[in-house]
């Protein structure tokens, strides 16, 4: 499997903070069956930070720098694409081009809440002027616009923004990494079927998530109706813009005791699982596709098998 979504960075700054590097070791053994990740780095509110991770000086260029060289050291033989999340502490543009040359290739201007760009859907603002000069920025540089966490204002304005910029001969990549349908289950971070149209338009691709909440409301029948949204997916946008994330929370009971909602689908027997689930629905290269073939064709990869 590559994952679409999972905190990797996050993970591994923290160990950093802690100077214990013992939970590594567990990821990693339980990425025998993981080719890839596309490895974040996230960013709450400063309140969020304090009290969740411990975290009270904000320093993105350090805190990418330290966590992407953690990646490279112990994470090597896999492909890692990296990606930050809540970008309202990149001071501007130009730090934002630092990080492109640190190896940033995808943005989630916003977490759950509103920053000097954008708003998630705690808010209902849409994009800033900062943030259409840091949208075109980054499609300038060749980042990734990763569109879930956005509420509606912000998702369409950049929607209208990218739109725009292909339109001016730009070439932007978008996707929405960690989101499913909202007519299965109506949360405010999955996709309306006309949001799910726009990213199609743009020539995106769609990960669609096994984290509990946002497959159905009540928590029951969880790997059935996880399928259901793949299927979703797929049949309003094809099986080549489909993608697969995990946004494995276990992390953060495992190191600050705080309690997450689940990923269905594990790591450690992530390929195994999903080419069960999908065999329901798919042929095997169509479950090739949407495992890891989907997302390392539209980024360009040349994935090592694990």
């Amino acid at each position: 499997m590559f994952d679409a979504h999972y905190d990797l960075l996050t993970i591994l700054y923290c160990c950093y903070m802690k100077n214990d590097f013992s939970y590594i070791k567990k990821i990693k053994d339980d990425f025998s069956q993981i080719r890839g990740v596309i490895a974040n780095l996230y960013f709450m509110s400063v309140k969020k930070m304090k009290e969740e991770l411990k975290i009270e000086d904000i320093d993105v260029f350090e805190m990418f720098k330290i966590s992407t060289n953690l990646y490279r050291e112990h994470f090597s033989e896999k492909v890692g694409i990296f990606s930050i999340e809540g970008c309202g502490f990149i001071k501007d543009t130009n730090e934002l081009e630092n990080l492109y040359h640190l190896g940033l290739r995808s943005i989630l201007l916003v977490w759950n809440d509103e920053n000097k760009y954008g708003s998630g859907f705690r808010s209902n603002k849409g994009l800033t002027n900062l943030g259409v000069e840091f949208i075109k920025k980054a499609v300038e540089l060749g980042i990734c616009i990763d569109l879930s966490h956005m509420n509606e204002p912000t998702f369409w304005d950049c929607i209208n923004l990218l739109e725009k910029l292909k339109q001016e001969g730009y070439h932007p990549k978008v996707m929405a990494s960690h989101s499913n349908s909202y007519t299965l289950c109506p949360h405010p971070r999955n996709l309306k079927d006309s949001q799910i149209d726009a990213i199609k338009s743009l020539g995106g691709i769609i990960g669609v998530v096994s984290y509990e909440q946002f497959i159905n409301e009540n928590k029951t029948n969880l790997e059935q109706d996880y399928c259901k949204h793949i299927k979703y997916m797929v049949d309003r946008v094809g099986i080549d813009s489909v993608v697969l994330a995990t946004d494995n929370m276990d992390f953060a009971t495992d190191l600050f005791q705080i309690e997450e909602d689940k990923s269905i689908i594990k790591h450690k027997t992530a390929k195994n699982e999903l080419t069960m689930l999908l065999n329901n629905y798919y042929n095997n290269e169509e479950i090739d596709k949407l495992l890891f073939k989907n997302i390392e064709n539209y980024f360009n990869l040349d994935s090592k098998m694990t």
